[in-house]
């Protein structure tokens, strides 16, 4: 079945017109709520109301000596690359749990820090050869494959191959890579990314930026629901958004799912990559162009085309079924304590693993333990400076309650946001807002702040009026074929309906980080890091945190779409302004 949750991220068209008006009175709404050096400035308000300008009477401060503390520890060989059921995982959610409880915050989920994910580990092993045709292919160097299945070995034998284009069935695009073809049980080869991106066309998809049709969760997802035996992605890195080694490291280790009632047999056999020197061979074997076959991919009638050859692959599964932890504490409001602004980052990375004999560790320093610190951080900043954060009505703390989660799996596929998306500890109708860190600017502060997507919601223009008072702009996201959108927890609870925004600056002040450190083992803590990103960040992040947790306000999704519905049958005034007391 179809899910039309995904329809309006993917159909998204160029940002609404807004009627902005310049703020004359009352240009101390947004005075600074934390320290910074840049002077405030003048606004442009938001669509949702602004807050009381008793809010930010007192400054807070951000501890950039804990911050590095928190950081130099989660990412210290000790913790292990923070792999969800590891070793490192246990002193990881040990650590997050003891900072809470020294903070005083209290326990998320009823009696407790943490929520219990149930998960399967999967190991491959014994993997054997791709086989296609007269073609060998290596793993790890040319393909890589893996299955959530829930099955102890795995064999693809002498399935057909199929070319699907971009492997898409859009119906608001008119597009349909499927159409009439039967897949059943086959193995199907499919391009990263979608047309948009390939032709630069602006009224194809969504041009240059990336919808969730090419994705590579998507990918699967929907050969799945055409009844594919197994998927190879053909990797090519300016459309992937990331180098072969990147699949790689990620694609050839231990790998994380959930489980439903079925141990998963509804998802495809192989998920897979397939190396571009890899896939032209293919081409080249069927008697194809692999160029001209990726030429006509991007006509909307397109037609599926039998490679006239088998695939035949093989590998064992180490399974292992264990529970995985969120953690999350909360600073309770003290009027409207069951309405939550959440502020998040995911707390796992890619653990261990054994190469030549050697012992890799994935440390994981600016994906993501820059971004636990930056939630901890923060934490540590609201629970000293509560008693002025009610403009000094000496009621303490903020009206609505704070929650600091760290949740687990992301990197595997959002798993520990998507269960908890699925298993709330408050009904999603009483969840604010949901500000997600991924990555932070370790370097020195830049005069702009990054934004991921246009036009999606009010939390936008709140990122624009907060970001003003410290002097900064709002930067489209640079690299948006690369869907980073979709990559991290926040998509998880926006699919749920609950306003969303993501912080990410990846690479964005450090040019080399993609190449090479992003997913690999140089991903490490570095005393150098000047953390001017970080302080003003941090400030601005907790300017919109203590801006809806005073307020009355609801931010909304702004245009028809799944998710708006979603939110609306929840809180059917959810796209109506509400007025600050």
């Amino acid at each position: 079945m179809r899910q039309p949750l995904f329809n309006f991220f993917a159909a998204l068209c160029s940002a609404n017109r807004l009627n902005r008006a310049v703020v004359i009175a009352g240009v101390a709404v947004f005075v600074s709520t934390f320290s910074v050096s840049t002077q405030a400035q003048p606004l442009v308000q938001s669509q949702t109301t602004l807050g009381n300008p008793s809010h930010f009477e007192k400054p807070l401060t951000v501890d950039l000596s804990l911050y590095r503390k928190h950081a130099n520890t989660l990412a210290s060989d000790e913790f292990e690359g923070r792999g969800p059921l590891s070793e490192g995982e246990t002193k990881t959610v040990n650590y997050l749990v003891s900072e809470f409880k020294k903070l005083g915050l209290k326990p998320a989920f009823g009696n407790s820090y943490t929520q219990a994910v149930p998960l399967a580990k999967i190991t491959p092993s014994n993997m054997t050869t791709l086989d296609i045709g007269e073609l060998t292919f290596s793993q790890g160097s040319e393909f890589t494959a893996r299955t959530q299945r829930i099955e102890n070995a795995y064999a693809l034998n002498n399935s057909d191959v199929v070319f699907v284009g971009y492997g898409i069935n859009a119906p608001e695009y008119n597009w349909n890579d499927y159409q009439g073809v039967d897949v059943k049980g086959k193995t199907v080869v499919v391009l990263v990314n979608d047309p948009g991106f390939a032709s630069k066309d602006p009224n194809l998809f969504q041009g240059n930026a990336m919808t969730y049709y090419g994705r590579w969760t998507y990918k699967y997802e929907e050969a799945a629901r055409q009844g594919a035996e197994a998927v190879f992605i053909v990797h090519e890195t300016m459309p992937a958004g990331y180098g072969w080694g990147v699949v790689e490291n990620s694609n050839t280790n231990t790998k994380y799912t959930l489980v439903d009632e079925n141990n998963n047999a509804s998802q495809v056999g192989v998920m897979g990559w397939l190396h571009l020197n890899a896939a032209r061979a293919l081409f080249k074997q069927a008697g194809y162009d692999y160029s001209e076959l990726k030429s006509r991919a991007l006509q909307k009638d397109f037609q599926a085309i039998a490679l006239n050859t088998k695939a035949k692959l093989g590998f064992d599964n180490v399974i292992e079924h264990a529970q995985s932890q969120n953690v999350a504490g909360i600073l309770e409001g003290h009027s409207k304590p069951d309405e939550w602004v959440m502020l998040h980052a995911h707390w796992d990375h890619l653990g261990k693993a054994q190469k030549n004999g050697q012992t890799i560790i994935y440390n994981g320093a600016v994906d993501n333990a820059s971004g636990v610190a930056g939630m901890l951080t923060l934490a540590d900043t609201f629970v000293r400076e509560r008693a002025h954060l009610d403009g000094n009505k000496n009621t303490g703390g903020t009206a609505r309650t704070l929650m600091f989660s760290a949740f687990t799996a992301e990197e595997t596929g959002l798993l520990g946001a998507d269960y908890f998306a699925n298993h709330p500890p408050i009904p999603t109708d009483k969840m604010v807002a949901f500000l997600n860190i991924d990555g932070m600017n370790v370097n020195d502060g830049v005069d702009y702040i990054l934004q991921y997507g246009k036009g999606y919601s009010s939390i936008e223009d709140d990122l624009a009026a907060m970001a003003a008072t410290q002097g900064r702009v709002v930067k489209m996201d640079p690299r948006p074929q690369n869907g980073l959108l979709f990559r991290s927890d926040h998509f998880a609870l926006a699919k749920q309906g609950v306003p969303s925004m993501l912080f990410m600056s990846l690479g964005d002040t450090d040019p080399s980080f993609i190449a090479n450190r992003y997913h690999k083992a140089d991903d490490d803590y570095l005393s150098s890091w000047t953390l001017g990103g970080v302080e003003q960040d941090l400030s601005l992040i907790g300017n919109m945190m203590t801006h809806y947790a005073n307020g009355t306000m609801w931010p909304f999704w702004k245009r028809d779409s799944d998710f708006k519905h979603k939110r609306e049958q929840v809180r059917p005034s959810a796209n109506q302004r509400s007025v600050t007391k």
